[in-house]
């Protein structure tokens, strides 16, 4: 694919920025709204409704794409639900990831009524959904399910906020944290490139344009390495700095947090800079996608299904990656990381929640359904797998044979990292032991504790400067982090251009919040 130039590849950046700003230009400090007042309005009548015995609808909008055999699944897990005494009817709208950010702001902004809605905390966190008055505390409806709140344990915290919990976390792994500056890539390849584990950046860079060359040879194309996500934080290279272990915030990238506590600018620092000359030597080199900037999501997961890259940064996580990989190319998944002493850094719980939407009529019903997801293993293996004999085999203890439709897909197996629970969680045949070790045993080793565990940011005070800095940080730095402009050249008006948005205002408005926790 040609290389764009930086003047067309910025309009597509400020094309998305606006997109992903929609719901951001919505929001205001107030935790009130036209939406709220609708619903509180319609509470009563929709109460009423649920003690006559009337279904009620739990309509629940998820990323990602349909299954062939979701329709007859839908239907059993609404015929069990009646069964149960369930007055509840689950329907699934699920929107596709190139269309995710587009499709839920405008649905969450203009109140389109539906009962839940998933949360990526690394992408829009909740505290970003309730600023911007798009979800609602879901306190009252919690306490009404004590086993619902007993279940998720101390996983609640990383959903709750000034006292308000926003999201039923989905607790569906032991791999928490553990993949802090993990560094992927397939075993076969690496070994036929002859490259051996790097102890540096460069020595890493060096066995990718090794991996690069090769491939090209064999097959006549390109491929790359690739970060989780545009905002992810680089922990692969930040793991052999001088000064880690520390963390930065990874919604907007705004803040650095040092393990003494100090709170700081992470664009203003020099360890971004050194962030951003080592994407830019990558960028130079070839080894980033020049589009990087403009493809979506699952154009990336596709790639690194299908063995087309080099490395994979904090990306390709287990045990979906490794099976995805080994049916289609053969090949092993394995992984590494750079400054193996500094060991395990215990920065985050849990990334993933269902919350409630603020023009939600019947909060309660989603929350009901939750609880009878994980109520036992029965609901929990119907609504995730499907039917037994029909979606999926038992072959052994946890493990599960899925069965494929025509296009090789699995005919149903629900997303367990949008609302699983390890206690219930079934494996896929051929997963391997390390796999098996990394889902379901607790962290081990050394562990260093990041101070911000159990802090959640609310980001209502800051509700609008959020709002515009969504849109900032996308235009303004994106493009130096990742190698396409020159960081010399472009920091200045950068940085300009985020203070004028209001990031000075968020970091200290986060600060305060920080010192307030670590003072409790």
């Amino acid at each position: 694919m040609k290389r764009k130039k930086a003047g067309k590849g910025m309009a597509l950046i400020l094309a998305a920025a606006m997109t992903a700003g929609l719901l951001g230009g919505c929001g205001s400090s107030a935790k009130t709204s036209a939406v709220d007042n609708t619903a509180v309005q319609d509470k009563e009548t929709v109460a009423a409704e649920a003690e006559s015995g009337e279904i009620q609808k739990v309509r629940y909008v998820t990323p990602g794409n349909e299954w062939s055999d979701q329709a007859y699944v839908l239907e059993q897990v609404n015929k069990k639900l009646l069964e149960d005494g369930m007055n509840l009817e689950v329907e699934l709208i699920r929107i596709p990831w190139d269309a995710w950010d587009q499709k839920t702001n405008l649905m969450l902004s203009t109140g389109e009524e539906f009962e839940l809605i998933h949360v990526m905390q690394d992408l829009k966190s909740a505290s970003v959904l309730r600023s911007q008055n798009a979800i609602i505390p879901i306190n009252e409806y919690v306490d009404k399910y004590p086993h619902l709140k007993e279940v998720m344990g101390d996983f609640w915290s990383d959903f709750t906020v000034e006292g308000e919990i926003l999201a039923v976390p989905a607790a569906s792994t032991n791999n928490i944290s553990k993949d802090y500056g993990r560094v992927y890539y397939q075993q076969e390849v690496f070994d036929r490139a002859g490259c051996t584990i790097p102890q540096t950046i460069d020595e890493l860079l060096d066995d990718a344009v090794k991996m690069q060359k090769m491939i090209k040879e064999e097959t006549g194309k390109n491929v790359y390495c690739w970060p989780h996500q545009l905002n992810s934080v680089p922990d692969w290279m930040h793991r052999t700095y001088d000064d880690a272990p520390f963390t930065v915030e990874n919604t907007l990238g705004l803040v650095r947090i040092d393990q003494d506590g100090t709170v700081s600018s992470w664009y203003e620092s020099e360890d971004f800079k050194k962030d951003c000359e080592t994407y830019k030597k990558m960028y130079d080199m070839g080894l980033l996608h020049p589009d990087i900037l403009t493809l979506d999501h699952e154009f990336q997961a596709s790639e690194g299904e299908n063995g087309r890259f080099l490395f994979g940064f904090d990306t390709y996580t287990y045990p979906a990656m490794e099976m995805s990989l080994k049916k289609n190319t053969g090949n092993t998944l394995s992984d590494f990381v750079l400054n193996e002493e500094l060991g395990n850094y215990r920065f985050f719980s849990i990334f993933n929640g269902n919350a409630v939407p603020s023009s939600c009529k019947n909060p309660e019903a989603g929350i009901k359904f939750l609880d009878w997801l994980y109520s036992n293993e029965e609901n929990y293996r119907l609504f995730t797998y499907g039917i037994e004999g029909r979606n999926y085999n038992i072959v052994g203890d946890r493990i599960a044979e899925f069965v494929k439709g025509p296009d090789g897909n699995n005919t149903w197996h629900y997303d367990e990292w949008q609302m699983g629970l390890i206690d219930y969680k079934l494996f896929e045949e051929g997963i391997s032991e390390k796999c098996l070790e990394v889902e379901t045993q607790p962290m081990s080793g050394k562990i260093t504790v990041s101070p911000i565990i159990g802090f959640t940011f609310d980001q209502t005070p800051v509700a609008n400067e959020i709002a515009n800095l969504q849109t900032e940080v996308i235009a303004s730095i994106y493009p130096i982090k990742f190698g396409l402009v020159d960081y010399d050249s472009h920091i200045d008006d950068a940085i300009a251009n985020l203070k004028a948005a209001g990031m000075d205002k968020v970091i200290d408005e986060y600060r305060r919040q920080f010192e307030e926790f670590r003072g409790q």
